[in-house]
This record gives C-alpha cells, structure tokens and sequence, in this order.
C-alpha cells in the first residue's frame, strides 16, 4: 500500500495533540484500524496508538512489529513498542510522564477494555468522541486523489458490470464478476459488500446477495465502491434489464431529479441536513415521501460511512475538503426499489462529482 509522506502523519498527530490540550486531555489513546493507520500509515490491524504531550507511540505484538517498523521507519516521532506486555508498557509510559487524563473514543472502545484501562493507577479517562474523526472529516490532497482514483474505478466498473448483464445471471455471480472488474481496472479491494438486488429485491436498501436469477423486464440495482490505499467510494446505479416500464421511468425519473436537486445544494457552509431537505422536498411533492426511508448520504474516507451525515437532524456544516455521497432513493415493496448515489467533493467553490 502507497503510504503518504511521514510528515503528513506527524502534522496529523500535532493536530491530535492540539485537540488534546484543548480538552484538558494530557493525551489520547486509540485502538481503531482507521485512527492508527490515519496517525500513522500502518495498514493493518492489530496495533495500537498513543499521542501524548510529550511523544507518540504505536504499540504492535511481536509478529507485527518489524512491519511496523518497516512501514514507519522514516517518522522519526513515531516510537515503536513491541514489548511482550503492551498495556503494561502503555502503563509505563503514562507513569513516567505523568500523564493523568488520557482521552479515548467511546464509540470505538469495548466495555471490557476500558474497564481493565480503569485499572491503571493514577489515570483518569476521559471520553471524546469523534475527537479523531473530526480531523479526519476534511481531507488533504493525496486523501482526494486516493478516493478520486476510486470513485473513477467504480464508475468504470459499475457501468462493465452493468452491461454484461444476462438473463439467469444470479446476483451473487453478479456481485462476483465485479469483483473480478474491480482487480482489473486497478482496485484489488472492495469498499464494502458488494449490494446486487434484482426485481423487488431491489426495494430493500441495503439487500443482501442471494441466488436469485435475472429475468427480463426486471430492475437491477447495483450498489458497490472499492479502495485505493485505504480510501474508499460508494457509488449506486439502477437499470431497467428489459422494456423499461411506465412506472419505473416515473419513479427513476423523481429520483433523479430529487439527486440533481440534492447535488446542486452541496457547498461549503451548507448545513448537511439542507442537502437532505432538498431531496426529500422533491420526492414529497411527486407523492412518495413515504417511501424514501433513509438519510440522503454521508461522509466517506478510511470508512464507508463517516461523518458528515446528511440527515435530517444532522448538524454537521459541510466545509471544503469533505467528500460526500447523495443518494436518494423511493423503494416500493414486492415492486423495485430506485436509488442513485454518487460520490463528491466538497470544494472552496461548491462540488465536484468523482464518480461521474
């Protein structure tokens, strides 16, 4: 995996460090893959990672560890701990720079984990939730063109899927044969499992694979994304396999015209939730707001789904940097379902669309 410059990691852990001070917190610990590879460019699980007043250190079991120290041997602030008892040197750490208030993530952090934290003498724990993922909401130039690189593979790969569909084709040889579309166009990850619904299957929003055979005159929808260094897109198409119906190029015409909507609002400064509102007003007004039955998008990084979420009581602001899915969607039951989501960035002036 492309790893980006130390200095960027380094950056990142001062602006940890900055949030720290701020909260009284005399540091902050994290177990979360996401966090640790944000902080420090280790790509994998296993490790864990402490940024304190005084330093930083990423703490890996032996059979980790000379990878670690491989991955991370140019970030001269970054120690590597691999002793046999990694809590007890975490311990140790904190005793020797008398560090008492550590904050941690209670989102991402298990009961009995914490409990046997709590039993570090001295320490005082203090949750701070999202304190990590708010710096990570804005993303930097090299975090863009990772996610650019693959939105622009799920675009490509999305629309081959889609036109080598046959008849009798089942949704998971479907969701199989992207797989394979995803490693060829340079993307040997996907972002998350794969959603293939035919018919009114489609009408579940987060279906899972079945069995289930294409047959003419049908919906297809096609909800995939894949990951380029760690980075993620999320993109949704749906089709009509067949002689496109009356009532489905009503119902995909409403929603693509509640997305363009949504899309059209997406700049700095705009509440998330106003993205929401745009689209829901559009589905609402045709006579289906009863069936667009989730949030309009959400944030997408080292994550499927990250802050900001574009709900209707969010309360997040969208800010320049971010990158946002918009996906609106009208699911009629026993029927098909029509959702379409793409994947943008946020910029100083307004949008652009990655996966287009």
């Amino acid at each position: 995996m492309k790893n980006e410059t130390t200095g960027d990691f380094s950056a990142r852990r001062d602006g940890l460090r900055r949030s720290c001070a701020r909260a009284k917190a005399d540091g902050f610990l994290t177990f979360d893959f996401s966090d640790v590879f944000y902080l420090s460019g280790f790509p994998s699980e296993g490790c864990f990672l402490f940024t304190g007043e005084s330093g930083d250190w990423i703490f890996a079991p032996k059979l980790l560890a000379e990878q670690v120290r491989s991955a991370v041997r140019s970030d001269r602030k970054l120690a590597v701990v691999d002793e046999p008892d990694l809590l007890g040197a975490l311990r140790g750490i904190l005793k020797t720079g008398a560090l008492r208030r550590i904050g941690y993530d209670p989102d991402k952090m298990t009961v009995g984990l914490l409990r046997t934290l709590e039993r570090f003498s001295g320490v005082k724990w203090v949750p701070l939730g999202r304190l990590v993922l708010n710096q990570r909401v804005v993303k930097d130039e090299h975090e863009i063109a990772l996610i650019s690189r693959a939105c622009g593979i799920t675009a490509r790969s999305a629309k081959e899927c889609l036109g080598s569909l046959r008849p009798g084709r089942t949704e998971e040889e479907v969701a199989a044969d992207l797989d394979g579309i995803f490693r060829k166009n340079g993307s040997g990850k996907r972002a998350f499992e794969t959603i293939v619904a035919f018919g009114g299957n489609a009408a579940y929003p987060h279906h899972v694979v079945t069995a289930a055979g294409l047959a003419r005159n049908s919906a297809v929808l096609l909800d995939a994304g894949c990951a380029v260094g760690g980075y993620r897109s999320d993109l949704t198409r749906t089709v009509f396999f067949g002689k496109i119906t009356r009532e489905f190029r009503t119902i995909y015409g409403i929603v693509h015209e509640a997305q363009r909507a949504g899309v059209a609002k997406v700049g700095p400064g705009v509440p998330a939730k106003a993205i929401d509102s745009a689209c829901r007003e559009v589905i609402r007004k045709s006579g289906y707001g009863e069936y667009f039955i989730h949030g309009t998008g959400h944030g997408v990084g080292l994550d499927i789904h990250e802050p900001p979420r574009l709900g209707k009581s969010s309360k997040d602001i969208l800010r320049a940097g971010m990158v946002v899915t918009v996906e609106p969607g009208i699911y009629l039951p026993g029927e098909f379902g029509v959702r379409i989501e793409d994947t943008m960035l946020v910029t100083p002036s307004g949008h652009r669309i990655l996966t287009r």
